[in-house]
Parts: structure tokens; sequence; C-alpha cells
């Protein structure tokens, strides 16, 4: 049985986007009317209890129902197999380490970046390769959209109001990527987490948008010098937030031809993380405030600044294609430290 509230509307994607989105219920975007029979349609992709409760969404608290998150699925575009990602990232969200309280009401422009292994990648058909973050597939548009909706509407996040994002990014409409195992040369990012190759995992963490990084060369050392030149920014958050949770995105050329200069993902890490450190004294006052609380010199690495603290929390992910030498640095921030779950029905 149902709970939510049914308003008197004609099952018409104008009549209901606009009233929705007069009370602040949308993205902006029109919505698919979320009516009886799709939401229990949408049901029928879990075997939770539509009653049962993740828990209060922050700030505003509103009950993260199995029943309420199928809505904002069906708002989005969602397909029903869709629906375990969404309650299950939606677990991860409200879990007191993500520290979802901080991120829905700051000025900075942090999502929850959406990374999904596993054979379930290939069920739902999701994206794992060449546009990975852009448009086309119905899946990652529409699951990263429905989470997107449902911190709008049971967490007060609209713009404005709580959120009060200085200038946002367009990530903060859909952000969820297939890691492309297919065509990695490592281990996929879940392993590394701990779970069995074959499990189906939702990795979930906050991020700012993404900075291009391309490097055409077959060279192993020519790359490496680029992502030397381009991880470090002042103006990220992790460089004042040292224990934040960066991603960096290879395309799975760049990732092989690391592989093939004797990288792993944890010494590649290591090294990137030596060598992008910034001059202690390059930070403006009010960010070397932040970064280092009362003169805590103990953050600096032989007397500069590295881009996080420890190299396991630059997480490398391999996604995208393989045509054009082109990854990506996403920076991250205090809010939304990784969380990783197996994605259940």
């Amino acid at each position: 049985m149902l709970t939510s509230t049914v308003a008197d509307l004609p099952d018409d994607v104008e009549v209901v986007s606009a009233w929705l989105h007069e009370r602040g219920h949308t993205d902006g975007l029109p919505v698919v009317p979320p009516t009886r029979e799709r939401v229990l349609r949408m049901l029928t992709g879990t075997t939770r209890d539509p009653a049962s409760s993740l828990g209060p969404v922050p700030p505003t608290n509103g009950a993260a129902t199995v029943e309420k998150l199928a809505v904002n699925a069906v708002m989005a575009g969602c397909r029903p197999e869709y629906l375990p990602v969404v309650l299950t990232t939606f677990e991860l969200l409200l879990e007191p380490g993500f520290q979802l309280a901080g991120m829905q009401p700051t000025t900075n422009p942090l999502t929850p970046m959406l990374i999904v292994n596993g054979p379930i990648r290939a069920r739902i058909g999701l994206n794992c390769s060449t546009g990975v973050m852009g448009p086309g597939w119905q899946a990652n548009a529409t699951i990263g959209r429905a989470i997107r909706l449902a911190l709008i509407n049971l967490g007060g996040a609209r713009p404005g109001e709580v959120d009060k994002c200085t200038q946002g990014f367009v990530g903060k409409y859909t952000l969820c990527v297939g890691e492309n195992e297919e065509d990695s040369p490592w281990a996929p990012l879940h392993v590394d987490r701990g779970f069995a190759a074959d499990q189906d995992v939702v990795t979930v963490v906050g991020v700012n948008a993404a900075i291009n990084i391309h490097d055409s060369s077959d060279d192993w050392k020519d790359v490496v010098k680029t992502f030397f030149g381009s991880l470090p920014s002042l103006g990220t958050p992790n460089v004042v937030d040292p224990n934040a949770t960066p991603v960096l995105a290879l395309n799975p050329l760049h990732a092989q031809i690391l592989r093939d200069g004797g990288f792993d993902k944890a010494g590649l890490a290591r090294h990137l993380v030596e060598n992008t450190t910034l001059p202690a004294d390059a930070l403006s006052n009010r960010r070397a405030h932040l970064r280092h609380g009362e003169g805590e010199e103990h953050y600096l690495v032989n007397g500069r600044i590295p881009i996080v603290n420890d190299p396991a929390s630059l997480m490398l992910v391999v996604t995208g294609g393989m045509s054009g030498g082109h990854s990506c640095f996403l920076p991250a921030g205090h809010y939304g430290q990784a969380r990783s779950a197996e994605i259940k029905p």
C-alpha cells in the first residue's frame, strides 16, 4: 500500500512538471508524472518494504522511505531495475561519515559522484566507456538525477534556500558512471575496497567539477609529467582539506600506458602525491589557516603542501573510452568522504 499524498492532476508531463516546479520539487527539467501505477511498477525493482525508511535526509530531515525514493526515481525517468542502485546509494549518503548534512547547504560546488562496479553495469545498460560522464545513456542520466531529486525533495536542498552553492555545476544534475573494468589493466575499484570481483557495488564520493587532463603521448613519462602539472591547484578544496578523497578518472589508454611503465595503482597514487606538492607560501592567508589551523606544520611534506595527506586517499578509477588521451581530475572537499556498499535488491 502506498502512503504518499496524491494530487488530483492529469497524467500530463507539462501539467505535472509545472505543478511540481512551482512547489520546488524538480531540478528545473520536466519530470515523469509519478502516478500510482508508475510508482508501483518502480517498486517491482526491489524486494524492500515500501514503508521502510533508510533514515532522515538532512537538513530538513524528510524520511527516505523506499516509496519516496521510488517516487523520485519515477520522476527522474529511471527503470525499475535501477532502483537498487538508488536505494544503496542513499544508504551510503546517510551514513554519518559521509557528512551529507554539511554537503547539502555548503557554498562549495560538491555533488555525490556514483561509481558502479560489477556485472550489474551490463544488466542495466550503464555506460562505462566513451562519453561516460556525458549524455546518451538512460541509466547514467536517471540514476544520478533520482539522487539529486531526492536530496531536494526529502532533504530540502533547493538552490538559494538550503543549497547555498555559490555557482553550482552541471554535475549536480547527475554524475553516475560505471568503471570500465573490461579495458582496465588493473583490479577494479570495488576490489581495491575489499569486495569480490563478481559483486555489484556502488561507491559514492563528494566531488567538484572535473579538470580535463589531455596528453596523447604513448610514453608514460610524458603522461605522468602532464599529471604532475594538472593535479595541484591552489583553489581546490582538497588542498586545504588534506583528508578529502579526490578522484583521478583515468581513461583506459592512459591507464595501460602507465601500467606498461611499471605502475600499479598504489604505486601511481604514491608517485603522483609525492610529486604534485605546492609551495607552503603559495596559499592565501585565509586558506593557509583553513589547512593548518593554528600553525600545525605537520600537514607539510618537506616544507610543501601535498594535494592529499595519504596517497590512499587519491581514488583512481578507470573509466571512459579508448579514443583520445583525455583523463580528468575531480577535486574533493571535507564533505562526501568515499563510501562503498554491495548493491542489494
